[in-house]
């Protein structure tokens, strides 16, 4: 197998292919794959689960065989390919990070979630490569339910970005189970408690709109804001800070797929001085505008 320098992506999914949006922020779609898939990367996340033929399955890290019941999880930029293709068929799941990412919730109490479905976007750590795993066969029938789901639902004239999310939660849920289960030691995500703490205050200041203190986390942790910093930058791989700022940008991004409030309304609800302020914190982590954005996913 080449080394990961080596391994490079002959072409790219990206939005024009996948069309994700607003009113559909995932898209799963079960197709026959008939000839083998040169490497590749993706825009997004991508869910691919095997349920018919079987084929060789390329990573950065090693070649693994795909049967039915297995499933691989590919993050943004990562590459892999598909050779030895037999008769193969997969239900290739695609959805926005920050439709997820806005309200962590519940998703932070399955353990393996979020390191496998949302740290490349959540984190500068790296955490989970590309994943392939074989479901127990009782998962695998009611992953295979869930993903259908979300297919047929994206097939009627108004797609419930609800009914959406339930569906591809409960298949991140048994997933991430299946991983945690199979990989214990490389699936945990393991934080320090003063960061985790901090981390929580973040996710209260950015739900109510309020300003975070560094400050405040670094005497609560009875530590120096130097030595939390540090502490808090070796877990996630930002300063808290700059974490705080991309977690306001991460909610934008779900209040921005909401057609109902303003760019304005965005700016206050989120606690930025004005809407100019917050245009330009968030052309910096996103690299367009609120607006722009908005149009990329037909908002």
């Amino acid at each position: 197998m080449n080394p990961r320098s080596e391994f490079k992506a002959q072409w790219r999914v990206g939005q024009d292919e996948v069309q994700l949006s607003a009113g559909q922020p995932v898209r799963a779609e079960q197709r026959a794959v008939p000839v083998d898939v040169e490497p590749h990367d993706h825009a997004f996340h991508e869910i691919g689960l095997v349920v018919e033929g079987s084929a060789t399955h390329v990573m950065a890290t090693g070649r693994l065989p795909l049967v039915p019941g297995d499933i691989f999880v590919v993050p943004p930029d990562e590459v892999h390919a598909i050779e030895n293709v037999r008769g193969l068929e997969v239900i290739n799941t695609y959805y926005l990070s920050e439709w997820l990412m806005g309200d962590l919730g519940l998703l932070w109490t399955e353990a393996g979630a979020v390191p496998l479905f949302l740290s490349r976007a959540l984190m500068k750590t790296r955490i989970a490569d590309t994943v392939q795993l074989r479901l127990a066969p009782g998962d695998f029938e009611r992953v295979r339910s869930e993903l259908a789901q979300i297919e047929a639902e994206g097939k009627t004239k108004t797609p419930s970005p609800l009914y959406l999310r339930c569906c591809l939660e409960k298949a991140i849920a048994l997933i991430a189970r299946n991983w945690m289960e199979q990989d214990p030691t490389s699936a945990t995500l393991v934080i320090r408690g003063e960061v985790w703490t901090a981390m929580e205050a973040v996710e209260r200041a950015v739900n109510s709109g309020s300003p975070y203190s560094v400050a405040g986390s670094a005497e609560a942790s009875g530590l120096s804001v130097d030595h939390f910093s540090a502490l808090f930058r070796s877990s996630t791989g930002y300063g808290p800070t700059d974490y705080y700022q991309r977690r306001r940008v991460h909610r934008a991004c779900q209040l921005l797929l909401n057609p109902a409030p303003s760019v304005t309304e965005v700016a206050a609800e989120l606690g930025y001085s004005d809407a100019p302020h917050f245009c330009r914190v968030f052309k910096r982590y996103r690299g367009m505008t609120p607006s722009a954005y908005r149009d990329l996913y037909n908002v």
